[in-house]
This record gives structure tokens, sequence and C-alpha cells, in this order.
């Protein structure tokens, strides 16, 4: 009997240290106040108070009633929610040690999409993915695409032209073409709709996973138990047939683009750095599957939101007509080194972003450890949701936040860098921002400033030839697109006209 105690010692000392972690992570949590929110229901928690409609703006209206730090309880698990830029910041940013995790999420694991950057838990292989992203969109890497985006641009104008009507189909294959051939170096044919159907298919799932309340699983986990024809285990199926669906696309990408390297020769890319640097093949399909998905989305999604911001306020698109008239003048189409003696058109693609905020809250976050925020108490394990749409909103920073104006970032004729950036929130926070930002940025000036200069938009007409009121829609999705809706372009003048047609001959 004596002789067992020595080792029963190391159970007992492991016991006591976790008694007093779990009485001292109590007091301090008794000590300091969890921040305000609304009285949660009994075993629902704040379930009822997530939003339902607009992801933004039903969680700022949360923080217009309790503060800028907002604390819920769901179903057991803890949720902060961020409702100022500077919240945000002091937490994302200057404390990113403890808040560039992620949540768990039954579905990103039965789906195994965890290859998925944006979904990676932060640690060694997250920094290793974060390291080869970070040197694929260099800014001097990226120069070297910026023919490839020009001249793609031209294109999608030569489509405009040929029918304006299905414009919002000629953005989505415009963008998607763009990326397949920066990150595959593989060539898209006009009207193959294969590669952004591609793209928006994984990108599709990706949002769906993403958005909060979309799958009852996540809110109780015991459920991925279930066999799959059990009442309510229905994603089960879903998150095989996407498993499979997502592998595939993935696959078929790296495999046609190796494919076409053999057979047409090298094009520069980012799968030919990869090559010469011998990255590691599975890393290699996984990274560029993220960016292939990520940048065809996201941009198309702003684009989108340009072309029904100028027929929505044909006074912003005159002026941005008259400065890219004098600038690039009636005998060429916008080139990239336009953009420094372009002010107002820049201002108005910060306008886009912040108009329209592609992610309304961000992709959640996770706190590792306990912390403390002006007072109030952060439990480890907490999801973080930053409410990039309600920054978009402050109106300290912008006036008449609802109204697209790109004179807010101006002034004497010049960009106000006293302004907030949209650009500083919009493309998330800390350790966590996206990598692709500044490729996204130099796609959607080449855009609007090349769309510009060749059409106007203007609304659509009723059946008595007046024009019908357009307003801003969109889905309720992680990722936010502006909702079908119609309009008319038309080329500025026939000679805009020929200076389209000779600009892809």
């Amino acid at each position: 009997m004596l002789d067992s105690i020595p080792l029963q010692w190391p159970y007992l000392l492991i016991l006591v240290a976790a008694v007093l972690v779990v009485v001292l992570r109590a007091k301090r949590g008794a000590q300091q106040p969890l921040p305000p929110g609304p009285r949660p229901l009994p075993l629902l928690g704040n379930a009822l108070d997530f939003p339902r409609r607009h992801l933004g703006r039903e969680f700022r209206d949360l923080s217009d009633r309790y503060g800028d730090v907002v604390y819920l309880k769901v179903l057991g698990q803890s949720v902060i929610l961020l409702g100022s830029y500077e919240a945000a910041c002091e937490l994302l940013e200057k404390r990113s040690a403890n808040y560039s995790d992620r949540p768990q999420s039954v579905m990103v694991d039965m789906t195994n999409l965890d290859w998925i950057f944006v979904f990676k838990n932060y640690g060694s292989e997250w920094r290793k993915y974060r390291r080869e992203l970070h040197n694929m969109f260099l800014p001097d890497i990226l120069s070297r695409y910026h023919p490839i985006q020009r001249d793609i641009t031209r294109e999608l104008l030569q489509n405009l032209l040929t029918d304006p009507a299905a414009f919002s189909g000629h953005i989505k294959f415009s963008f998607a073409a763009a990326i397949v051939r920066v990150v595959y170096g593989l060539d898209a044919a006009h009207g193959d709709k294969k590669y952004y159907k591609l793209a928006e298919r994984l990108a599709n799932i990706a949002e769906d996973i993403s958005t909060p309340g979309q799958h009852i699983v996540e809110a109780f986990p015991s459920m991925q138990w279930l066999p799959s024809w059990f009442p309510g285990a229905g994603f089960k199926q879903l998150a095989a047939s996407w498993k499979q669906e997502i592998a595939a696309i993935r696959d078929h990408l790296y495999e046609s683009a190796k494919e076409a390297m053999a057979t047409n020769g090298v094009k520069e890319s980012i799968l030919t750095k990869l090559t010469e640097e011998k990255v590691d093949e599975e890393l290699a399909k996984n990274m560029m599957a993220t960016a292939y998905a990520a940048g065809a989305d996201t941009t198309n999604a702003s684009v989108h939101a340009f072309v029904l911001a100028m027929a929505m306020y044909p006074e912003v698109q005159k002026k941005a007509q008259a400065e890219l008239d004098a600038v690039v003048g009636s005998g060429r189409l916008p080139d990239f080194s336009d953009q420094k003696c372009l002010p107002y058109v820049t201002a108005l693609t910060k306008e886009v972003l912040r108009w329209h905020v592609v992610a309304p809250i961000g992709v959640p976050h996770r706190s590792v450890a306990d912390d403390d925020y002006n007072g109030y108490f952060i439990p480890g394990g907490s999801i973080i949701i930053a409410n990039q749409w309600a920054m978009s909103r402050d109106p300290n920073h912008y006036p008449d936040p609802e109204n697209f104006n790109p004179d807010r970032f101006l002034i004497n004729g010049q960009l106000n860098h006293k302004v907030r950036d949209p650009s500083s929130y919009v493309f998330g926070f800390g350790r966590r921002i996206c990598p692709g930002r500044n490729f996204g940025e130099a796609g959607l000036f080449i855009t609007c400033a090349s769309i510009l200069h060749a059409f106007t938009i203007t609304p659509p007409l009723d059946e008595r030839g007046v024009p019908r009121k357009l307003e801003m829609k969109t889905n309720n999705l992680a990722v936010s697109h502006p909702l079908p809706f119609e309009c008319r372009i038309a080329p500025r003048s026939p000679h805009m006209e020929e200076l389209v047609r000779a600009s892809t001959a």
C-alpha cells in the first residue's frame, strides 16, 4: 500500500493543477465582468439574437444598444462581437498572437475543407501556407501580371459591346479568366463558362459553410455521429457530396495546368513560380485552388456593386468620365500607369469597397487564451466576430454612409489620407488579412476605369420609357453579392466603340 503512494503523486499533482486553473479562471472571470450583451435564454442562450436577414446590419444594431464589444452566449459557446474599427485593431492586430486562430467547424472537418487557407487553424502549418501565399502576391511579382489583367479587361469591354444585357456573365467570366491565367497559366476561351463555374462552385460551398447558422450540426456537434438517414442529418450527405466535389475541382485544375505546361509550353504563372521553387505539390495544389476561388469571387462581387452604383448615381459616373477624358484622352484605354493621375477614379474604387463590403463580418477568429479588454473579461476559446460592415457605416468617418460618394476620400482634388481607407478593414485584420488584397484592388481599378472610359451605364426603362429606380439588395451569406439586377450599358460614342474593337484586334 505504502509502495503505491509515490505512483499516485503525479496524478494528484495534475488534478490539483487542473483544479487551480479552473478556480483561478473562475476568480478572474468573477473579478472582471463579461462585455455587455442581451440577456440569454435558458439552454438557447442568445441564439435568437443572431441575424436573420443582414449579418452586418443586425449585428450593428446590437452594438448600437450594448457598445462596441458585445458578449453573446450561443448554446454554451462564447461569442464576442466587435462593432468598431478601434476594438478590432486592438484585439486582432495588436494582440494577434492570441486572436489568429479559427473556430472549430464540424462542416469544415466533414468536408476536409481545411486545406483552404482561410479555414486553417493557427499554427506551424498555417504559417507555412501564409509564407508561400505572401510570396505569391509580392508587389514586384503582381506587376508582372498587370498586362494579363489589362488584356482580359479589354476582352470584357468587347463582350459588353457585343452583348451588354449579359453583363453579369461577362464580369464573372472575366475575373475567372484572369485568376485562372495568373494562378494556373491556363487560357479561358471566350464563351467557355467552365472556369468561372468551377470558381463559383468552390466559393459557394465555402461561403455556405462559413455563414453562421447555416448548419445545425455547428450548434450541436454531437449530431455528426448520427446516421445519414436520421431525420435532421441531411448535412451528412451534403458534406460527403461536397467533400468529393471540392477535391475533384482542386485536382482537375492542377492536373489541367500541368498537362498544359507539358503540351503547350510554360506560361509565367503562380504555378511556374511554385514549380521552380520546388514547393511541395500538395501545398501548391491547395494554395492555388484557394487563390483561384477567392480571387475570382470577391472582386466579381465588387464589380457588380460598381455597375449598380453607376446606374444609381449618374453624377458620380460623369465626374469619373470627365477625369478619364482629361487624363487618358480619347485615343486609348486606361492602363495601370494612369492611376496616380486619376484620384477621383481611385476614390471611386475605395467607395465601392466601402459601400458594398463583400465580407460583412469577415471570417470569425478565435481567442486562444483568456484576455481582458477595457475592463471586460474575454474568455479563451471565444468566437470573435469583427463587423466590417458596421465599420463602413461609421458616421464619424463617413457622413451619410448609405450614399455613394467618392468625394469623401478627396481634399482639394487629391486623395485625403486622413480619411480611413476601407482597405484597412474590408480585407480582414492582423495575421489573417487577405494575402491577395493588392491583386484584388488592382483588378478593381483597371476594370472600373476601363468600363467608365468606354461605356455609360444607366437604369433599365419601364414600359413607359421611364428609368426604373434601382437599389442595393444583397444575399445574406458570409460573402455578400448584389442580387441580380438589370441595367443598360452603351458605348459613350462611336469613336469609343471603335477603340474597344481595336483594343482586342
